[in-house]
């Protein structure tokens, strides 16, 4: 399995490195390092809809996490502005066309600014491949290639560890971390960065191949 994404690996950045944004946004990782020395980058996104084909962003929330240790102060959070917003997607986050009039900035300068804060990092998330297919189709437009971090899916975790619950809500309770604030992008990339420091952190000391990831 460990070969086959290395060599997935490989295919893409064949594919991609001709592109002039490729060394721009790409650092590759060696997945030999310790998994306390290596950087990891939580993030959640809040959309107009369910369907990453046909949705928009709204917001992108990200944490980075160094040395095992979240950097409170390096928080990323930007609101995008989409074409549209509909009623349901407002009542499920809370973002409303008048905030995105105030606070919304242009995708493609939040997907450049994210792509530079990702560099480097293994992308982490609970349902990380929907919010991957959600940015990726952004940096596939604008820049000419896709999210190539490796990446790590929380609930699979959570699942070798042989927990029951199956959302973000009940995970987080299960392990007596308090919750607040979900459907905001960043507090759900928070809570999902406290849930992945206790569940990876009995495996600190080995190398970052050990952990179940994906491209």
């Amino acid at each position: 399995m460990r070969l086959l994404l290395e060599i997935k690996k490989r295919v893409l950045v064949r594919r991609f490195s001709s592109r002039e944004s490729f060394g721009k946004f790409f650092r590759d990782l060696d997945l030999n390092t310790p998994v306390r020395e290596a950087t990891f980058v939580v993030f959640d996104t809040e959309t107009t809809g369910l369907d990453p084909k046909r949705a928009e962003l709204v917001s992108i929330g990200a944490l980075k996490i160094r040395n095992l240790r979240i950097e409170l102060a390096s928080a990323f959070h930007r609101f995008v502005k989409p074409s549209s917003l509909d009623r349901n997607s407002v009542e499920i986050h809370g973002i409303t066309w008048e905030d995105l009039e105030s606070k919304g900035e242009e995708p493609e300068r939040v997907m450049e600014s994210f792509l530079e804060y990702i560099k480097g990092a293994v992308l982490v998330g609970f349902n990380v491949e929907f919010d991957r297919r959600m940015v990726e189709k952004y940096t596939l437009g604008f820049f000419g290639i896709p999210l190539l971090n490796y990446r790590l899916e929380v609930f699979q975790l959570w699942r070798k560890r042989g927990g029951q619950e199956t959302d973000l809500r009940g995970i987080a309770e299960e392990l007596e971390i308090p919750v607040a604030g979900l459907h905001s992008a960043i507090d759900d990339a928070y809570i999902t960065s406290l849930i992945f420091l206790k569940l990876v952190h009995r495996m600190k000391d080995e190398p970052l191949k050990v952990l179940p990831l994906m491209l």
